[in-house]
């Protein structure tokens, strides 16, 4: 029997949460194993999750590429309004979803070469921690949710 992928089906949205959650685990796992800062970046507005590659000799930091996904082999960047199974699914979060000390918010997550997330400001190299890091993704009244640990960069779908 194929399942059922209607407007409100939950699985939907645990397939869209998954695929979110691989991207921000491909980032800190391209920290560890290339000793370099990757990322990424959400966009509220163009419903777009970014896996970046860090380039800290800019002030401010700046986007120096966008890794390839390890099986795909394209860049490792999607919109959910363009994956077929997530359609209707939104990045309902009203604010910018990283929370740094002192700074506030940002779309974007730093994960630093031990992999632990964090934002760093330009050449200076001021580093702030992250204090709180919460993708919610919705379709129609039904919500998931998408946690990065501040210290470690776990990850974990809620």
């Amino acid at each position: 029997m194929i399942p059922s992928f209607s407007s409100t089906d939950p699985q939907k949205l645990e397939l869209a949460a998954a695929q979110v959650a691989q991207a921000i685990r491909f980032a800190r796992s391209e920290a560890l194993r290339s000793g370099l800062h990757h990322g990424v970046t959400i966009s509220q507005v163009t419903q777009t999750i970014s896996v970046i590659k860090w380039n800290l000799a800019t002030n401010p930091v700046s986007i120096e590429t966008i890794p390839y996904h390890p099986i795909n082999k394209q860049s490792f960047e999607f919109n959910l309004d363009s994956l077929s199974l997530a359609h209707g699914i939104r990045i309902s979060n009203s604010l910018d979803i990283f929370e740094y000390q002192t700074i506030g918010r940002r779309r974007s997550l730093i994960f630093n070469p031990q992999g632990a997330p964090e934002w760093i400001m330009g050449v200076d190299g001021s580093r702030y921690r992250l204090l709180d890091a919460n993708v919610e993704l919705g379709l129609g009244q039904s919500r998931i949710n998408i946690n990065v640990a501040p210290l470690t960069g776990r990850v974990t779908v809620l």
